[in-house]
């Protein structure tokens, strides 16, 4: 055989070079940087960084490792729960984060009053700060493959657009109708 890489001779061509064993692509299938995850979002940039940031928010205080932060600045833990609850909700409607099923539910702090979403707003902008001065822990490369993933999830079942920058992802196949399913 004078060619390899004839197609009728059904043997595979030689690699015109080899790899290390140790070789490692220089990218990655999903995002590890914060940097890298807000490229690949494309036109959901904001709503991305304001999930992956509320996240790492709520996880942060969840942990009970807030506590301490939160008795200094005098803010109750109950208090600081439902203003973070609350308002992580209305950012990420605001800046325009999808939903899987396509179905956008209003969030409870548009049901409060006026005075009220203003001082739920100003103690979670004060969680938020607080947050930032502990270091910004629970803001990791594991918070932003599930953004990456949700991401991905949504253009798969159709609620949002295909983006470019998350590349190819083909739709989910119609689920086949059931062999169950009675014709009456």
């Amino acid at each position: 055989m004078s060619d390899p890489h004839d197609w009728g001779t059904g043997e595979a061509p030689k690699p015109s070079r080899s790899f290390p064993a140790n070789y490692r692509p220089r990218w990655h299938v999903e995002p590890r940087t914060f940097d890298d995850l807000l490229l690949r979002a494309g036109p959901y940039a904001a709503a991305t960084k304001a999930f992956v940031e509320w996240g790492a928010v709520t996880a942060w205080h969840m942990s009970g490792k807030a506590d301490a932060a939160l008795a200094a600045a005098f803010i109750p833990g109950e208090a600081a729960s439902l203003s973070a609850l609350l308002v992580r909700a209305a950012e990420e409607r605001e800046a325009g984060w999808p939903s899987l099923g396509g179905r956008l539910v209003s969030p409870a702090l548009y049901d409060l009053p006026d005075d009220a979403q203003r001082i739920a707003r100003r103690m979670a902008g004060d969680i938020r700060a607080l947050w930032e001065t502990a270091g910004r822990p629970h803001f990791d490369t594991p918070r932003f493959k599930d953004a990456y993933r949700w991401l991905v999830a949504c253009v798969r079942s159709g609620s949002i657009p295909p983006v470019l920058t998350i590349g190819e992802v083909p739709p989910l196949p119609a689920p086949a109708p059931s062999k169950f399913t009675r014709n009456s």
